[in-house]
């Protein structure tokens, strides 16, 4: 359902996530913008009747076109940051330098997909108000991400800190099957499907849920050992043998995004494995 208070959306990063997102916008009513970094992409954007920009955020690389791309009522910002360390000031940097951009644009409305990352692993669960955050790399880079955007003047913005993504081209299975003796078999795992991705991001629009922070992830937490031995035997027919042990962890919370009326398409993640495996 179309929020009629937009009209046009800005998608930049329009990859595993932001096409199918991009799509499922498109039905709702609104008119898309989308970015890629790929001058390949460019024709499988518009033969979607997505609007195609290749857009590069470096200083080096102006582009010329960045303006005309965020000609847009709403902004989804949907760049990995890449998990080389060297990578990490790199990926604020462009975050700033899209910040300077937006600041130049009539974009008024920003969804900034963060990560769970920004969470510590200690053992804990984690609600959005957690103050108990990340000091690794990856963490930090994704809260001065974070706070790039929600502190914009004249602008309101909403985070949405993913779990691990799975889903379409990205199976569970592919990450342990044949190991052995794989740590932390215990500890839970925290992930969110392709179909709630699209869905969480759509119920903030619809609603215009701004000025928020939430969490995207399903509402199961099954064990490592239990979760990725299944998985590595749908995809491969190959065990992955965990250690039976529960060090490091962090769990997810989930409620506040379905406090809001938000309801999961795959909330069972065990459930879910087994309907894939026979589809």
């Amino acid at each position: 359902m179309q929020n009629k208070s937009l009209n046009k959306i800005a998608i930049i990063g329009c990859g595993w996530l932001g096409f199918p997102l991009a799509k499922h916008l498109q039905k709702a009513g609104y008119l898309i913008n989308g970015s890629t970094t790929s001058e390949d992409k460019l024709e499988v954007l518009e033969r979607s009747n997505i609007k195609p920009f290749l857009i590069q955020l470096d200083h080096e690389n102006t582009n010329l076109n960045i303006q005309n791309f965020l000609d847009a009522d709403l902004l989804i910002i949907n760049i990995p940051p890449g998990r080389a360390t060297n990578s990490a000031d790199l990926y604020v940097d462009k975050m700033r330098y899209l910040q300077q951009e937006i600041l130049k644009s009539r974009v008024k409305k920003i969804v900034f997909i963060s990560s769970t990352s920004v969470y510590a692993e200690n053992n804990a669960t984690h609600t959005e108000d957690s103050e108990a955050l990340s000091l690794e790399t990856t963490g930090l880079r994704m809260l001065a991400a974070e706070e790039a955007f929600l502190f914009l003047p004249n602008t309101e913005t909403t985070v949405i800190r993913m779990a691990g993504l799975i889903g379409p081209e990205r199976h569970p299975g592919r990450f342990f099957a044949g190991k052995t003796d794989i740590p932390n078999g215990l500890a839970p795992v925290n992930l969110i499907h392709l179909d709630d991705c699209v869905g969480v991001i759509a119920k903030v629009i619809e609603d215009g849920l701004w000025s928020e922070i939430f969490n995207g992830v399903a509402p199961t937490h099954p064990s490592r050992m239990e979760f990725y031995d299944l998985a590595s035997y749908n995809l491969y027919g190959k065990n992955a043998d965990f250690i039976p042990e529960k060090h490091s962890f962090k769990v997810i919370d989930a409620t506040k995004i379905i406090l809001k009326g938000y309801q999961f398409k795959h909330p069972d993640l065990m459930a879910w494995l087994k309907v894939a495996h026979q589809n």
